[in-house]
């Protein structure tokens, strides 16, 4: 990182604390006219999304909120999210982001008096005030040059099913020195350049898509959000905006090649590949091999501690099944297995100020970590 960068990055730090807010208001000084997000057919420099999130969040403050800060649930798609993200981030105040569909899925975790941004009807059970999605875009063009700084730092809310259906949600506050250490050991790793375009194929309310936002604002990479589309609009947009790193899902990359032998059309290029989500197959991994060459990563963790394993090329070519090893600031290991040997069984993970058991089996050999059963939350978006 160049010293201007570095001394950019500790200014916003030093205001916002390690945040999301610290990492947009970083971007929008040191990446200003760079293409910093693409959602759909909208799209915005870094220096772009700063000032749409500070004119949204001069209006939320003033209007809705009427200068009380209160929890805000933002379950909405598009342009929308992103900005009303680091809009209420910028304001301090506690954010839930949650996909549109589930919103009635975590209706118990949802605050009835949180400002609720929403796509649609808003649900008759919720008894806070509501914003339309179309009134956020719209409020981006407001001039919120002139808001104070906050005093509180935001923390993002992340609400997560287990298996058996039961709710949690996970309190993510500043990252740390710790959240810091994984976020630049998965950045090394994936090597990610700030002339990579990012293709995500995760809302960015979940956790890899978050986390891939805050790449993005970290190196000046451009991050296109491709949720919900089908494969053919994948490729589409791998071409068409020159896609180097493509984020997805097992399932999600299968439907990709699946498409490119339907069509019978050359791949794509692609520098890297980064899998997670779900279970990897080693036969997956072999397809994906002989389309791209070993340029895939497997990545794994969880809502509440972010990504603690990865694997490289290297590794995944030697071994198609491993999700890989220990990033820095991270580590896992085996309920009732003490130290770090070989062992299997019940597995835990920690990262991110959190420490959680885990419903997988796994099991841990010469540090790798390979999961035997389901992921805890396996992802289905297509």
């Amino acid at each position: 990182m160049p010293p201007t960068h570095a001394r950019s990055l500790w200014h916003s730090v030093r205001t916002h604390g390690f945040t999301l807010t610290a990492l947009a208001r970083h971007a929008s000084r040191v990446h200003r006219d760079r293409l910093g997000l693409v959602v759909g057919d909208w799209s915005a420099t870094f220096g772009e999304l700063w000032r749409a999130a500070e004119g949204v969040a001069a209006v939320l403050y003033i209007g809705p909120l009427e200068r009380t800060p209160r929890p805000v649930v933002i379950a909405c798609s598009g342009p929308a999210m992103p900005i009303a993200l680091v809009a209420v981030a910028r304001l301090g105040i506690d954010v839930m982001p949650v996909s549109p569909g589930s919103l009635e899925e975590y209706r118990r975790a949802v605050p009835r008096d949180a400002l609720l941004i929403h796509d649609g009807e808003p649900p008759a059970w919720h008894r806070g005030p509501t914003v339309g999605a179309a009134q956020i875009v719209e409020w981006s063009t407001s001039d919120g040059s002139g808001l104070a700084h906050a005093r509180r730092r935001a923390r993002i809310v992340l609400p997560d099913r287990s298996m058996a259906g039961t709710i949690t949600t996970h309190v993510q506050g500043a990252m740390g020195v710790q959240g810091l250490r994984q976020l630049a050991g998965l950045h090394d790793r994936l090597g990610l350049e700030g002339t990579d375009v990012i293709l995500t194929c995760a809302p960015l309310h979940r956790g890899k898509g978050l986390q891939l936002f805050g790449m993005a604002l970290l190196t000046g990479a451009t991050l296109a959000n491709a949720a919900h589309a089908p494969a053919a609009e994948r490729i589409r947009i791998i071409r068409e905006r020159f896609v180097s790193v493509l984020s997805a899902s097992p399932s999600q990359l299968a439907g990709i090649l699946d498409e490119l032998e339907r069509t019978g059309e050359d791949a794509p290029r692609l520098r890297r590949i980064l899998v997670a989500g779900q279970d990897l197959d080693a036969d997956l991994v072999r397809r994906l091999h002989l389309v791209w060459g070993p340029i895939v990563l497997s990545a794994y963790g969880s809502v509440q501690t972010g990504t603690v394993a990865l694997a490289t090329p290297e590794l995944l070519s030697a071994h198609p099944g491993t999700v890989g090893r220990r990033l820095p600031g991270a580590d896992f290991g085996i309920v009732g297995h003490a130290g770090r040997g070989d062992a299997s069984g019940l597995l835990w993970v920690r990262g991110a100020h959190a420490t959680v058991i885990t419903e997988d089996r796994a099991r841990i050999e010469d540090g790798m970590l390979t999961i035997d059963g389901p992921m805890t939350q396996p992802d289905t978006s297509d």
